[in-house]
């Protein structure tokens, strides 16, 4: 089997805040607007943040329905930063735009890994691997 692409969906409140706030962490040329659906084009796969109304209707052919009133995270977004630096600026565009940090960055030998929050609570993983340590 050949697959394409890897996509992940998540529900969020509000699509256009959460459109204004990947366009300020990841930049406008990787996000989109369409509708209901903000769109983040990563390297390999995409994301979609759709409005939570929206998104219990893609559910119903599972026969499922998104439950929106826990706090715990079941998944974790990652991604991959090029230097120690992008992975900061990363945080800190989360941060000012409406994100929250979650604890200390945690330096490996590997390199480092922070953490952010989006205004819907979604987690994300920013990683950075040192050069040597690259495959």
């Amino acid at each position: 089997m050949q697959l394409y692409q890897a996509a992940f969906s998540l529900p969020v409140a509000d699509p256009r805040r959460t459109h204004t706030f990947y366009t300020r962490v990841f930049g406008g040329d990787r996000v989109h607007l369409d509708d209901n659906t903000v769109s983040v084009d990563l390297p390999g796969a995409s994301v979609f943040f759709i409005e939570r109304e929206e998104f219990n209707l893609l559910l119903k052919p599972a026969l499922v329905e998104a439950d929106f009133a826990t706090e715990k995270f079941t998944s974790m977004l990652s991604a991959t930063v090029g230097t120690r630096d992008e992975a900061y600026a990363c945080l800190k565009a989360a941060v000012d735009a409406g994100g929250s940090a979650c604890g200390q960055a945690v330096h490996y030998p590997w390199g480092m890994a922070s953490y952010f929050k989006d205004p819907d609570g979604h987690l994300w993983e920013i990683i950075w691997r040192d050069g040597k340590f690259r495959e």
